[in-house]
């Protein structure tokens, strides 16, 4: 995958039998070496803009295409392949899950994409705990981890598949200002060596500056600054 269009999208919400528009004619190309940030106040779309280019959420009008692949005119099973292959998520908190390890948390993906546990996948996920700094953490339970380590956890989950684009909702927004700092430059070098595309959601102007591609929604519209 090396194309993310979306082309006229408009999005509303329902509430209390009232059409309350979010988006509206939002024109945006992403390309795979891109690194875009999209700012804009709480409550402004953006991360409804992010599950909308992620086929997690579906526009009120107009189109998404991967490539040259329509995402409204194929089915939730060949969403959730074109996810699982060449997406990577990671959120402002890090939905990790509980009861596995690290090294269980990161392979999720992996298991999902093959069926089962291999020695490439055993290997492709102790190379990102090294490269991450968390060979040392591999069998520990999250509640075990820092905030910071618990969110470089969720981005090695996130690139493990080696995603063509990966998604960040806030993804520094519980950090302190060091960890913020580290878990930054650690997504770019990612995004460098991998040679993924980033889509940023940020408040974080710092964070967004680092970016090529920096765009605003204001007023339901989207402009790059």
């Amino acid at each position: 995958m090396n194309n993310i269009t979306c082309k006229n999208i408009f999005k509303s919400f329902q509430h209390d039998n009232e059409d309350m528009p979010v988006l509206d004619n939002i024109n945006l190309s992403i390309a795979k070496a891109d690194r875009l940030a999209i700012t804009g106040a709480s409550g402004a779309g953006k991360s409804t803009l992010l599950q909308l280019l992620a086929g997690l959420d579906k526009p009120s009008k107009g189109n998404i295409f991967i490539d040259e692949i329509d995402l409204q005119s194929i089915n939730p099973i060949e969403q959730s392949k074109i996810r699982l292959n060449s997406f990577g998520f990671v959120y402002q908190f890090h939905h990790l899950l509980e009861d596995l390890n690290v090294y269980e948390n990161i392979l999720i993906p992996q298991q999902l994409k093959y069926g089962s546990n291999s020695n490439k996948s055993a290997r492709k996920v102790a190379k990102l705990l090294d490269q991450l700094g968390l060979s040392s953490r591999a069998k520990h339970l999250p509640w075990k981890l820092s905030g910071g380590e618990k969110q470089r956890v969720a981005i090695a989950r996130a690139i493990v598949n080696k995603p063509s684009f990966l998604f960040l909702d806030e993804p520094t927004g519980n950090l302190d200002d060091e960890n913020s700092n580290l878990v930054q430059d650690l997504i770019l070098q990612i995004a460098n060596e991998h040679d993924i595309a980033l889509i940023l959601s940020t408040h974080d102007i710092n964070f967004a500056n680092k970016m090529n591609k920096v765009y605003k929604i204001d007023n339901r519209n989207i402009k790059e600054v």
